[in-house]
């Protein structure tokens, strides 16, 4: 256990540590290749037999691979285009003088990506009674509310935290889209609609796996590679 922790400070701090040398793109892609990685994941253990017990990370209920497949496929053209896309050197981000307005808009968009996670909470784990009350249909209904206040939440949360990003000073334009990119990837909050879809997928009720729900909870990746792609233009683009 001591192990893993160590290791997975480490990452954190080499991923925060990246950002500030300033390597956005390779970063970004990196980051958003972890996406790629769970959406493979998450749909060949749906080829697999459900409540297999020689296999420990097979699923209690049956499913469908492709809608994780499909986020897997755009978020790999998300990150060609990362890479391939050459932003023309005529247009130069905003600049402006770092100050409170910056600040707090950092400090709301953390406070929003957070809650975004906890308030749908009780739609994803209901109660016993209501679990017991409830139809199938209606917990499918009540985690498909649950995901789509999640992606929102974290959509404008995302748009706030950006905003932050245009703050810095003379001497170095780029400081807060150095900053805010190193502070999001050492506290593994890219990482959220990862767990969000991890929570759902292996639910310890099987009545609340809903394969396609966890695949549109797995695209919150999506708002959070576009946000990592235009922090890494940003980033590069101010230091031309």
């Amino acid at each position: 256990m001591v192990v893993r922790i160590v290791i997975a400070l480490f990452i954190s701090l080499v991923s925060g540590v990246g950002y500030l040398a300033g390597l956005s793109r390779l970063m970004s892609g990196l980051l958003i290749g972890f996406g790629v990685i769970c959406g493979l994941f998450f749909g060949l253990i749906f080829l697999l037999p459900p409540g297999s017990e020689k296999i420990t990370f097979a699923v209690s209920a049956q499913g469908v691979s492709w809608p994780f497949f499909l986020v897997a496929l755009i978020l790999i053209l998300l990150i060609a285009y990362l890479y391939l896309y050459k932003p023309k050197n005529g247009h130069r981000p905003g600049f402006e003088a770092l100050g409170n307005s910056h600040l707090r808009r950092l400090g709301f968009g953390l406070v929003l990506y957070l809650a975004s996670l906890f308030l749908p909470v009780l739609l994803w784990f209901p109660s016993a009674s209501t679990l017991q009350a409830g139809k199938q249909s209606e917990l499918e209904i009540m985690a498909l509310v649950g995901v789509l206040i999640f992606i929102v939440g974290i959509s404008a949360a995302l748009y706030l935290i950006y905003g932050s990003t245009t703050g810095g000073t003379e001497d170095n334009p780029a400081l807060m889209s150095r900053i805010v990119p190193a502070l999001f990837s050492v506290f593994h909050l890219d990482k959220l609609p990862a767990l969000v879809a991890y929570l759902l997928v292996y639910s310890s009720v099987p009545e609340l796996v809903f394969p396609k729900i966890a695949a549109l909870a797995l695209a919150g990746y999506i708002p959070v590679a576009v946000f990592l792609i235009k922090l890494a233009f940003a980033a590069d683009q101010r230091r031309t």
